[in-house]
């Protein structure tokens, strides 16, 4: 199943959920949720939030073909025009096509609408709509629209394709686009571009090649400090290390500044930063001191560094860094994301670099960030010293990897024992098709059975095997609790999480207890070769046992007998 239109059809339901009034005349359930994902769609399309999204929905009887129609204000005698049509199904599983009929009703909508000789039965919100554009159309303002048809399948075939092409082929006032889930979870997942002046001192040197430009020079710690205040961390969204607190290195960072005798060799002693961004100008006929200004900004290397920065001078006002520089490099590479990617990966080369912070912005990292928070949940896709959530909430990458790793990818022994690997060579068995509420649950088992690893036991055979077995502990825990809802590891989504996650919070206790007997089970009919009890047996035997596959393989074989 789709994790986008999983994501989108959970922030549906909250929607309906969080804001009653926005659906206080409407009786029937599945046409809140229709408007639900209208709102949703159309703020996602425009940029703007739900609640301002409302006050263009025309949806409804005699809606003239459209669901929702933005007005841009009119200038140069043109005015644009957006209007929206959704269809949204709630069976997750089907990949429908967007319907032929529609896309017939949208064309017959548009050539209604923008034709003043033609006469349409409106209800009130598509009737001002309409009233408006007639309005300009009158005063001889030139429409460009924009149909823009919105589900959460696939979009138009061939034979809706014929149809915009015989009325709108030639036509250039008229584009059809398409937008769905994948969409909307793109644009919500979307860096806001950031623009900004730079102030740079004394001489720069500016150099073109191979079709970008980079400029090397120096940028006072004060002007850092004044970008950080004004943008804050979402100048770091692309950098693949969060700021990490007061750690060794920043430390380092931090002496330098405040000691008298090293602070104006802060330029000697840092690597600096690297920006990239779209797009520089400055007036190059200075012959220093230019102030540069650059669109859509983004710092790539050099986060720990202007955090630290940022930090320093905020602490201490009183003393005067305005001969404090730091040595600054800035790539003009338009927009090609690869270039980016790959800049960022070199620059950030000279430390060594978790891999865990490699693919912290990959889409999938992006992907469980985004649903953890639709359930209540923060997941730390990247490494940092931020902790302001209560921990049982708080659900950091590493302890996810290896809690799905054991539990819905069936590898407990790798689990346990290739951490190292979890972001590279296990990386797509663990978070290739994983969406959040799995992931969520498994760390929810795997907690509870690590917690219960430190706990002793009457039971000397548990007693001998509990401080090695929580990650196969876990594995049987997940399969029983899929048993216990005739699910498959795919079905379980937001849909059903809740219900699960409070059966799983109520019977934990019996669970653990049940899978726990069943498992020293296993392992007696394993290990029945060396003809001892668990509880006599070497420890070192026990813990290899559990890096056995085949134990593995007879624990999920024999499943059924629990």
């Amino acid at each position: 199943m789709n994790i986008a239109k999983q994501l989108v059809d959970n922030r549906v339901d909250n929607i309906v959920e969080e804001n009653p009034e926005f659906f206080s005349d409407i009786a029937d359930v599945e046409r809140k949720k229709s408007k639900a994902f209208l709102l949703l769609a159309v703020a996602s399309y425009l940029e703007i939030e739900v609640s301002d999204a409302l006050q263009y929905i025309t949806d409804g009887g005699a809606d003239g073909g459209f669901d929702a129609a933005f007005i841009a204000e009119a200038e140069d005698s043109q005015l644009t025009v957006i209007l929206f049509q959704t269809k949204y199904t709630r069976d997750l599983s089907k990949d429908a096509n967007y319907p032929e009929n529609a896309i017939v009703k949208a064309i017959n909508a548009i050539s209604c609408v923008f034709d003043p000789n033609k006469h349409i039965d409106l209800n009130e919100n598509s009737k001002t709509v309409l009233t408006d554009i007639r309005s300009y159309l009158l005063d001889g303002y030139i429409p460009f629209v924009t149909f823009v048809c919105i589900n959460n399948g696939i979009k138009w075939d061939n034979s809706a394709q014929q149809h915009i092409d015989n009325n709108f082929g030639t036509q250039k006032q008229v584009v059809f686009d398409y937008y769905n889930h994948e969409n909307i979870i793109a644009r919500t997942m979307k860096i806001k571009g950031i623009n900004a002046s730079l102030q740079l001192k004394g001489k720069s040197i500016r150099e073109d090649f191979n079709y970008k430009s980079v400029i090397l020079g120096r940028l006072s710690v004060k002007e850092v400090h004044r970008l950080m205040k004004e943008e804050g961390d979402k100048l770091l969204e692309k950098n693949i290390r969060k700021f990490l607190g007061r750690n060794l290195v920043n430390e380092g960072i931090r002496n330098t500044l405040l000691q008298e005798d090293n602070r104006n060799n802060f330029f000697f002693f840092n690597n600096g930063i690297t920006i990239v961004c779209e797009k520089f100008s400055a007036n190059y006929l200075q012959d220093k001191d230019w102030i540069l200004k650059a669109d859509n900004i983004q710092i790539i290397n050099g986060g720990q560094t202007c955090k630290t920065i940022f930090h320093t001078l905020e602490d201490n006002p009183d003393i005067d860094f305005t001969d404090v520089d730091v040595l600054v490099r800035i790539y003009e590479v338009s927009s090609d994301e690869n270039v980016v990617q790959d800049i960022t990966l070199a620059t950030n080369s000279q430390n060594p670099v978790d891999f865990r912070d490699l693919k912290s912005n990959s889409e999938e990292q992006l992907l469980l960030e985004q649903g953890a928070t639709q359930l209540g949940y923060v997941y730390k896709r990247k490494r940092d010293s931020q902790i302001n959530q209560i921990w049982s909430e708080i659900i950091p990458s590493s302890v996810a990897a290896e809690s799905v790793l054991a539990i819905w990818r069936n590898r407990p022994h790798l689990a346990k024992h290739k951490k190292n690997e979890f972001f590279n060579n296990y990386y797509d068995i663990i978070f290739k098709d994983l969406n959040a509420a799995q992931m969520i649950l498994a760390v929810l088992i795997f907690r509870y059975c690590d917690n219960n690893r430190r706990k002793l036991s009457a039971n000397s055979e548990v007693q001998a095997t509990r401080k090695y077995s929580q990650y196969l502990l876990s594995m049987i825990i997940g399969s029983k609790l899929m048993m216990q809802f005739n699910l498959k590891f795919d079905q379980l989504s937001h849909k059903n999480f809740k219900e699960v996650k409070e059966f799983f919070e109520e019977h934990k206790e019996k669970l653990y207890a049940d899978c726990e007997n069943y498992l020293i089970g296993r392992l007696h009919d394993s290990l029945s070769f060396i003809g001892h009890s668990l509880k006599d047996m070497d420890g070192r035997t026990i813990a290899a046992a559990f890096r056995r596959h085949e134990i593995v393989e007879q624990c999920l074989n024999n499943i059924n007998l629990l």
